[in-house]
């Protein structure tokens, strides 16, 4: 914790002398995906899960932030399903992405706690078997159903 807050505060005094980026240069995840001003994915990487229900119930707000309404997992609700820009980008981390999750590109161990990179969640779908990356160690699988 206290080296990510040591990492953090060397990355913003070094941003600080760099010179300003181009006007024309935006980042991939400039892109606002929510409702109503409140984010998909929270700060901690999380889905907020009130947003989800919301983009769900309004169909016109799913297509605006990117998604589409589809059925997932085995009761085949329908959600709506964002897929980010950066989908299968190299991760260590899920604050390395815009779904807020980084997944092993290939299983490690079931009990987890391997050195791994990953790759960003194509979608915010939360079905399936899938293990997680955090701080560059690969957590037990997850399956949701």
């Amino acid at each position: 914790m206290i080296r990510k807050l040591f990492m953090a505060l060397a990355a913003l005094a070094a941003a600080s002398c760099a010179a300003p980026a181009p006007a024309t240069e935006t980042p991939s995840t400039a892109t606002f995906i929510g409702i109503d001003g409140r984010p998909l994915v929270l700060a901690d990487g999380m889905i907020d899960n009130a947003v989800q229900q919301a983009l769900t119930a309004n169909p016109a707000a799913c297509a605006r932030a990117g998604g589409a309404l589809q059925p997932v997992c085995r009761m085949q609700m329908p959600m709506c399903l964002i897929t980010f820009t950066d989908a299968g980008k190299s991760c260590t981390d899920g604050a390395h992405c815009g779904s807020g999750r980084c997944y092993a590109a290939t299983p490690t161990a079931a009990s987890g706690g391997s050195a791994t990179t990953g790759q960003c969640a194509p979608t915010n779908n939360p079905c399936g078997c899938n293990q997680r990356v955090e701080d560059g160690v690969a957590l037990p699988t997850l399956c949701v159903d």
